[in-house]
């Protein structure tokens, strides 16, 4: 595997053969699609003024102008997704499968794939149970000797309230969005140990060790207390097993967790549960979506996507997956 940083580097560099060439063709797909949906947004405008006109001298209803605007808005929803589907799909499947590619030849990507919801609960990082479960970009393989996947993940709860008229209102809750890693990791565990952001201690201090005591995280309520304290800053560790949880969590791995917090500024969450390692980094935006609205033609957006890979596929390194101890081969 190469380090990110080496992306731009050497003459000519991997960028100028694979990426650039590809990327101009893009580029040019991009400004003609642009250029149907900005006619069609201009036909909109006039729609728009012609409805307000007709409003203003009585020629139509504001039941017909309220069932048309929403009307217009869902076709050019469904237009839009038409016209950008395909160029969005044949986007990453050259230029992201490129650019994992770059980082290890022999790891596979499927846009459409996801981490299984199974794999996700199973990890016991998230108390609530998924009713709605989505995800892309998933990327598997093996990295030196460690089995690896990840994708993108938005997980949901589904929850209704009633209100005073006696209307049943359905709302979806966010469990988690962002990218999911599994690796197998390299000792051998039989419990579970979850490790947490620690909004806790860092909020309150000595005051949040009493929370963190009374607190119940799902099936894991045994609060492990370790014996570093700037982990402690960043996270809390529940566990069904003490001794299992210091074996797991030596002050190399500890140290090693904080580096990667500090670098990806994300509040993670990891466990150790039968033979992985789970990692969830939250995110808010979609990592390897090809832009409509703004130019391709940028390295700055190339080495976002590199970015994004090198965060997920560096998980192996940061966390010193490869080193395989005697317990396992």
């Amino acid at each position: 595997m190469v380090n990110q940083r080496s992306f731009f580097a050497g003459h000519p560099s991997y960028f100028r053969q694979e990426i650039m060439p590809v990327l101009r063709i893009f580029e040019g797909k991009r400004k003609l699609i642009l250029q149907k949906i900005l006619k069609i947004i201009f036909l909109i405008a006039l729609l728009i003024i012609a409805v307000v006109i007709l409003l203003a001298f009585q020629l139509i209803s504001q039941i017909a102008a309220f069932i048309l605007l929403p009307v217009v808005a869902v076709v050019f929803g469904i237009v839009y997704r038409q016209l950008t589907k395909q160029y969005k799909m044949q986007f990453k499947l050259q230029i992201i499968t490129a650019i994992v590619n770059f980082f290890d030849s022999t790891l596979q990507y499927d846009p459409h794939g996801r981490v299984s919801k199974s794999q996700f609960v199973q990890s016991g990082l998230f108390n609530t149970s998924p009713d709605r479960y989505r995800g892309e970009d998933r990327v598997f393989g093996t990295l030196g000797k460690t089995r690896i996947e990840f994708s993108e993940v938005h997980a949901e709860y589904q929850s209704q309230s009633t209100d005073s008229d006696g209307a049943t209102h359905t709302s979806w809750h966010t469990i988690f969005k962002g990218l999911f890693f599994v690796a197998d990791f390299n000792k051998q565990i039989k419990g579970t140990t979850v490790v947490l952001p620690d909004v806790a201690e860092r909020l309150f201090g000595g005051v949040g060790k009493f929370f963190q005591n009374i607190q119940k995280i799902g099936r894991h309520p045994e609060l492990i207390t370790l014996e570093d304290p700037v982990f402690e800053k960043y996270f809390v560790v529940y566990g069904d097993d003490q001794n299992e949880a210091r074996y797991i969590l030596t002050p190399n791995l500890m140290e090693r967790i904080v580096s990667f917090r500090q670098r990806t500024g994300q509040k993670l969450r990891l466990s150790f549960c039968g033979e992985n390692v789970y990692v969830a980094i939250p995110s808010d935006h979609d990592m390897f979506e090809a832009r409509v609205f703004r130019t391709l033609w940028s390295k700055t957006l190339i080495k976002s996507y590199v970015d994004d890979m090198a965060m997920a596929i560096g998980v192996v390194e940061e966390l010193n997956l490869n080193r395989r101890v005697w317990t396992k081969p």
